[in-house]
């Protein structure tokens, strides 16, 4: 029998075009929810959308081209989904960018702004429209941000990508403390050695060396450190985060769970 969790949820997804959010768009869809799909590469969008239509998803997904950089857009985004599907039950702030692992004095102010405006300013506009929409609603509700592994380590380098994800940590920790007695929940999870394409960006805009072992030393991730010829660790995927963000988003499983921290990192932040 297919799980139906997610049945009349309405959820918005950012950075659904691939990896972490794309994983976690269909996991809401497949379990019955019509979800918002949001990314600037709206083929990749559409590409989720008819797949998921032709595995029988009891949900649907609505491409949504967005960039998060972009309050007009963030508003669009919330604007759409109001239209097409009446209310707003979850939020899934996923949309992030590396920095290359740059350190403080070699970013400039096009970096800052660059990852700011991704990693932290979206996720801040992007939970204050939907508190606004939750507290209008009157109905339980919840908000699941990404943070990183990087929320609670300094790392090496990386200066913006850090700032930024404690941020994220921060705000996910005050909302939960602002809102739970609304009916308003808001937790994030904290991954770490996830197989994603989030180095891409920098690679194509040649931002940062990419070198984890000489940035990060031993706080890199595990599989960027290993030597040629060892065997490389397990690595986690696109779904372990999906299945975390849908447990934190589950008003039954997770009812009275606020302000928590999933750690999705196979042990490596207790290293």
């Amino acid at each position: 029998m297919q799980n139906m969790r997610f049945e009349g949820k309405v959820v918005i997804v950012t950075g659904a075009s691939s990896g972490i959010g794309r994983s976690t768009a269909r996991l809401f869809a497949m379990e019955g929810a019509k979800v918002v799909a949001a990314a600037r590469r709206l083929k990749r969008l559409e590409e989720l959308r008819d797949k998921v239509a032709a595995e029988n998803a009891p949900g649907v997904i609505l491409p949504v081209k967005t960039d998060v950089r972009d309050p007009a857009q963030i508003e669009a985004m919330f604007d759409t989904c109001l239209k097409e599907f009446g209310h707003l039950d979850i939020l899934v702030n996923n949309a992030g960018m590396l920095d290359g692992q740059l350190p403080i004095h070699e970013t400039t102010p096009e970096i800052y702004d660059m990852i700011y405006e991704t990693n932290q300013r979206a996720v801040f506009l992007c939970c204050q429209r939907a508190i606004k929409i939750f507290l209008e609603q009157g109905t339980p509700a919840n908000i699941v941000n990404v943070a990183s592994a990087a929320s609670l380590r300094g790392l090496k380098g990386g200066t913006m990508y850090v700032m930024t994800k404690h941020a994220v940590l921060g705000l996910t920790r005050n909302i939960s403390a602002s809102f739970f007695e609304r009916g308003i929940r808001c937790n994030c999870i904290e991954p770490a050695n996830i197989l994603t394409e989030i180095n891409k960006v920098p690679r194509e805009k040649g931002i940062g060396i990419l070198e984890w072992q000489m940035r990060a030393g031993n706080a890199a991730p595990l599989h960027t450190i290993t030597k040629p010829g060892e065997k490389k660790p397990i690595l986690g995927k696109p779904k372990d985060c999906a299945n975390a963000i849908a447990y934190l988003a589950d008003d039954v499983a997770a009812r009275y769970i606020s302000g928590a921290e999933l750690k999705v990192d196979a042990g490596w932040l207790n290293m």
